[in-house]
Order: structure tokens, then C-alpha cells, then sequence
């Protein structure tokens, strides 16, 4: 009887084991990005958060440059584009008051896949100075721009803020460089530019 009961421990305790090293084997990867910006990151980055929070949402060992002195943090994103980076800059207070995205970085999470359409003619028809940022949002919206910057100078009063939506073009026009630029969500100048028709 004694017997029995050893064997049966041992059989449990093998059976335990196995079962701890089937789910120690089944463990998922550590990210390999998991230390560098992306644009899930970016978007969780809000405004008032301190130099050590924002490399804290970016990563344990974050791939920036600027973590501990006055100037702007930079991060790169880790993708098929060169120095891609996101860049957070903060007040005297140590609260972020301006994110910007640096255009490889734009251009590969929010404007790759999406169709570059917008021609000069619309951009000279369809908005002027004065329209809001729902109004102009709502005319691009799922074409190729993405808001490039967002900047609270006055932070944390929202007086103020600024923000500038940047689009790629159509090809027959060499895809121009479109941006438009928000004071207080209001549309305060516009450019165009193309290499083939500066503007």
C-alpha cells in the first residue's frame, strides 16, 4: 500500500512537471520591438506626461536620445524606413506639450496604404483659411495625410494649441507636399508644393 501511494506521488508530480514545462515552452516571445516607438505607442503618448513617462510607455530600454536633459526626446521606430523617428518635447514643468511625427515615420503608419489623391485643384477649391479641423478632417479623411504635429504651448491651458495635417498628392502631380496648418482647430495657411509645381 505504501508502495502504491509512492508510485502514485511520483506519477503526479512527473505529470506536474511535464505540465510546467509545456506551459513554460508555450510562453510568448518577448517582442523584439517592444523598446522602440510605434504608432500604437504614439497614439497612447498624451499630453502632460513627463520625460520618464513617456520613455516608460515607449519601452524598458527605450531607443531615444534626449531622456535625461532639457531638449526634445527622440525615438526611433524600428521599420523599412532610415531614421524614422517620433519626437516629444516638454515644458519647464516636465509635461509634454508638443508630439511630432518626422515624415518616414508619417509616411510608413499612416499614409502608405492609403490612396494619394488629392490634386492641386482641390487643394485651392476645396479649402480655405478659416475652415475647422472637423471640416478639413472630414474632406480627407482616408486619403493620404496624417496630423504631423500637435503642440500645446500654454499647457496645461489649451489656448492656443496648434496642429498641422500633412498629405501626399496625386502622382500626375509628382505627389505634392500638402499642409495645412490650425491655430485653436481653425485654418490659419496652406502650401502646396510639388517639385514639379512649387506653390
Amino acid at each position: 500500500m505504501r508502495l502504491r501511494r509512492l508510485v502514485t506521488a511520483a506519477l503526479l508530480a512527473a505529470t506536474m512537471a511535464g505540465s510546467t514545462a509545456a506551459v513554460a515552452l508555450a510562453a510568448p516571445k518577448t517582442d523584439p520591438d517592444e523598446n522602440y516607438l510605434t504608432d500604437t505607442k504614439y497614439q497612447a503618448i498624451s499630453f502632460g506626461m513627463s520625460r520618464q513617462q513617456v520613455a516608460a510607455v515607449i519601452g524598458t530600454r527605450p531607443h531615444c536620445s534626449g531622456t535625461g536633459s532639457d531638449g526634445p526626446l527622440v525615438c526611433w521606430a524600428k521599420n523599412q524606413f532610415a531614421d524614422q523617428t517620433g519626437s516629444f518635447t516638454f515644458n519647464a514643468a516636465d509635461q509634454l506639450t508638443r508630439k511630432e511625427k518626422d515624415y518616414a515615420f508619417a509616411y510608413a503608419w499612416y499614409t502608405r496604404d492609403l490612396p494619394m489623391t488629392m490634386t492641386k485643384a482641390q487643394y485651392e477649391q476645396q479649402f480655405t483659411v478659416g475652415d475647422t479641423l472637423a471640416e478639413v478632417n472630414a474632406r480627407v479623411a482616408g486619403t493620404a495625410c496624417t496630423d504631423r504635429w500637435v503642440e500645446y504651448p500654454g499647457y496645461p491651458s489649451p489656448s492656443g494649441w496648434k496642429t498641422m495635417i500633412q498629405c501626399t498628392g496625386t502622382v500626375s502631380e509628382a505627389y505634392p507636399d500638402i499642409e495645412f496648418h490650425f491655430t485653436d482647430g481653425v485654418l490659419t495657411h496652406k502650401t502646396y508644393y510639388s517639385r514639379n509645381d512649387p506653390h
